[in-house]
């Protein structure tokens, strides 16, 4: 249950960082940039939060994130046809969701990973 909170918390923000984001940088519709968020979360969550926070620290993964949302998004040019992202696009994008990550991540390590001894 914990991951399940943690994941739609994730996909809340990243979800309304990209609808406002890629929606005045691109002409992308609120559909494709929804699968771009839900894309992103999945793999952000499962290699960022699950592999990389659990491992490192804060910053590290927060940076993990940071990279693997911009290529993700830019990748979308390849996945969906009728997207035409800038890289430049994919790197303010990603650039705004590493702050809500660096605050995102702080609840996770709270919630999801609580210290060693306590439970």
């Amino acid at each position: 249950m914990k991951h399940l909170l943690a994941l739609v918390i994730k996909f809340a923000i990243i979800a309304i960082v990209l609808e406002v984001v890629l929606g005045y940088l691109t002409d992308l519709s609120a559909v494709n940039i929804l699968y771009v968020a839900l894309a992103v979360t999945l793999l952000a969550y499962v290699i960022g939060d699950l592999f990389v926070l659990d491992k490192t620290n804060n910053t590290i993964a927060t940076i993990a994130d940071a990279g693997l949302a911009l290529l993700t998004i830019w990748a979308f040019n390849w996945i969906m046809p009728d997207a035409d992202i800038s890289f430049a696009d994919a790197l303010i994008a990603a650039a705004v969701l590493a702050v809500g990550e660096w605050f995102y991540h702080k609840f996770v390590r709270k919630a999801v990973f609580p210290p060693v001894g306590s439970a």
